[in-house]
């Protein structure tokens, strides 16, 4: 009997130890595999973002691991259920890195029913920049494309949606944007443009930057609204005043900008001359024989300049003409509204006349009229009398230039005393 239960007790060992070995070789046997495209996670960052500093590189690292376990294990193995760490935490500047990383099995797996065999890389390079932002690029536009005739537009009505832009990343990157330029086609617009356009980063010397995806900006695109104008060309012109013995056709006169370019509503346009005169030049102030001046644009109510002037230059110039002196005895000058008696303090004034030649040669005095008005033109302070002179009317071709013409003044009580 009791050799009987020792041969059940080895018969019941043997085949206990025949399940397992089949269990193991058979059932649920080790293997090895490779897990490729393994994502690597970053721990640290926000110490990182603390510091001012960000990745900028390596941080799509993947790694490939071989391991061997359980058949059973392995297949709840791959590069979704399993992933990788590195710490990033006690970078304190900018520049390259070489880290290591942790392997991170899933749940389901024990740590130490899988052993690693191989990993590539065992070492991975990362950089780090520091972080900059700028909240203030600005946007330009580039008008490309042609308007009908009669058709313009003001690049200072253009209203930009956001006028600037925000950007925040790289250093190195971001310090290199000086604006961003939007391109608008004006092909076809007739009254106004209004809708969003993609925009281009460029630098301070012209050249397009291309940004990294580390660089966040705070709009994807710019709306642009820009009203089309009708215009008109207008030239410009001064009025001519004859005097002085000078006329119009002594005068030679040239104008800068010679025509500007206007808008408005449809009604004022139309009521827009052809022609603006933007000054009246009175040839009997015209002292010298040349000279420049400038006058500013006066334009209607309604109508706005789109040149770049807001003033023209003109230049005058007289041909043909001569000056002469002549000496006037005070004995000569007509005295009105004499309150009291008076007498000149000079024996004779001097006066310029301008003339063609051939009229100014037999001009004397007695040509002239002169006139002291003692109520309006004395003045007490200087006791000066300003005189008012003019040529006789048959002498029409001749007259007076220069002045205020003046002579002083003695009353007969200052004689006295």
């Amino acid at each position: 009997m009791q050799k009987h239960k020792i041969l059940a007790f080895l018969l019941a060992l043997i085949v206990s130890i025949c399940l397992w070995f089949y269990a193991v070789t058979v059932v649920n046997p080790d293997d090895s595999t490779t897990i490729n495209g393994i994502s690597v996670q970053f721990e640290g960052l926000d110490a990182l973002t603390a510091r001012g500093l960000m990745l900028t590189g390596g941080d799509d690292t993947k790694v490939s691991v071989k391991m061997r376990a359980r058949r059973s294990d392995l297949k709840e193995l791959n590069n979704e259920t399993v992933s990788a760490t590195a710490d990033v935490s006690r970078i304190s500047a900018s520049g390259e890195y070489q880290l290591t990383w942790n392997l991170v099995l899933p749940d389901t797996v024990a740590t130490g029913d899988v052993s690693e065999i191989s990993s590539i890389p065992s070492r991975f390079t990362v950089r780090v920049s520091e972080i900059k932002t700028n909240p203030d690029v600005p946007v330009k536009v580039e008008y490309t494309g042609e308007l009908a005739d009669g058709l313009t537009y003001q690049e200072n009505t253009a209203s930009l949606t956001p006028a600037t832009l925000k950007l925040s990343g790289p250093a190195d990157e971001v310090n290199k944007v000086d604006h961003a330029q939007v391109k608008v086609d004006l092909t076809g617009a007739t009254t106004l443009i209004d809708e969003e356009y993609p925009y281009t980063f460029y630098d301070s010397d012209g050249n397009e930057l291309t940004l990294s995806k580390y660089t966040t900006v705070s709009s994807e695109k710019i709306y642009v609204r820009l009203p089309i104008l009708h215009y008109k060309d207008v030239k410009l012109k001064i009025d001519v005043v004859s005097g002085g013995g000078a006329t119009e056709q002594d005068l030679e006169w040239t104008i800068e900008p010679k025509a500007i370019r206007v808008t408005g509503n449809d009604k004022d346009l139309q009521e827009m001359p052809e022609e603006l005169s933007v000054a009246t030049v009175n040839l009997a102030e015209m002292n010298v024989y040349s000279q420049t001046m400038t006058a500013k644009l006066n334009l209607p109510s309604g109508i706005i300049n789109l040149s770049d002037e807001d003033s023209v230059e003109i230049r005058l110039k007289l041909s043909g003409l001569t000056t002469k002196e002549i000496t006037v005895p005070v004995s000569q000058i007509e005295r009105k509204n004499e309150e009291q008696t008076m007498s000149f303090g000079t024996q004779s004034v001097k006066i310029q006349i301008r003339g063609k030649a051939t009229a100014l040669e037999n001009i004397t005095a007695a040509d002239l009229r002169v006139i002291a008005d003692m109520a309006s033109g004395y003045d007490s302070k200087t006791k000066n009398v300003t005189l008012e002179v003019s040529m006789i009317a048959s002498l029409a071709d001749v007259g007076v230039i220069g002045g205020p013409y003046t002579v002083p003044v003695i009353l007969n009580g200052e004689m006295e005393s």
